[in-house]
C-alpha cells in the first residue's frame, strides 16, 4: 500500500518534531518509520513519545508490557508494529512460544501472562467495555485496578501508533526482518 505520507528526517520534519526525532535517533540508534510518519505531526510524534514513557512507568514488568503490548497489535492488525514489537518482546525477555502464540492469538502457558494477554485482547476489542466476569478474572490472576488503568495507557500508545500505520501504511524498517507478519483481515474495509 502506498499512501502519499513523508518519512521524515531531522531536516524535513516540522521543528516541533525535530527534537523528539533527534532524541528516539540517540536512544535507539536509528528513527524507526513509525516516528518518521508521526513527524507530520508535532502533536502526534510528541504525543506517542510521552506515551511510551508514560507506558514504561507503569508496574508491568517489560515482559508483560511486551505481551500486553502484542495483545493489542493483534486485535488492531498492524503489521508494522507486531514486526517491531516481536523484536522488541524478544529482547524483553518474551518466550518465543508466548511471542508465537500471541501472533497467532492462542493462549499462552502462564496463567498470569495469559489474564494479561486475554484481558488486553478484550479491553481493545471491546473499546475498553468488559464485563464484570473479565474484570474479576484479571484481578484473580493478581492484577488490581492500577494494573486495569495502566493497560489503557498501553492501549493509548499503541492506538496512536497502529492506527497511524494503518493509515499511512508505513513500510517496516530493515531491523524487522524476520519478524514479518500478515494481519488475520478481520478489520478489512470494503
Amino acid at each position: 500500500m502506498t499512501r502519499p505520507f513523508t518519512l521524515h528526517s531531522t531536516d524535513t520534519a516540522p521543528e516541533g518534531s525535530r527534537e523528539t526525532l533527534q532524541a528516539v535517533a540517540k536512544a535507539w540508534g536509528a528513527v524507526p518509520n513509525l516516528h518518521k510518519v508521526l513527524a507530520e505531526s508535532p502533536a502526534a510524534l510528541n504525543a506517542y513519545a510521552a506515551l511510551w514513557q508514560f507506558s514504561e512507568a507503569t508496574r508491568f514488568t517489560p515482559v508483560e508490557r511486551n505481551v500486553a503490548y502484542l495483545a493489542i497489535i493483534y486485535e488492531n492488525e498492524c503489521e508494522y508494529c507486531m514486526a517491531g514489537h516481536s523484536g522488541l518482546s524478544k529482547s524483553a525477555g518474551v518466550r518465543p512460544e508466548h511471542l508465537a502464540a500471541i501472533r497467532e492469538n492462542r493462549p499462552i502457558d502462564d496463567p498470569k501472562l495469559e489474564a494479561l494477554r486475554a484481558f488486553a485482547a478484550t479491553v481493545t476489542r471491546h473499546r475498553g467495555v468488559a464485563t464484570e466476569a473479565e474484570v474479576a478474572a484479571f484481578r484473580a490472576a493478581g492484577y488490581g485496578n492500577e494494573a486495569v488503568l495502566d493497560l489503557l495507557v498501553l492501549a493509548a500508545t499503541k492506538l496512536i501508533s497502529n492506527y497511524a500505520n494503518h493509515l499511512a501504511g508505513t513500510p517496516n524498517d530493515a531491523f524487522m526482518a524476520g519478524n514479518e507478519w500478515t494481519r488475520p483481515g478481520r478489520l478489512a474495509r470494503a
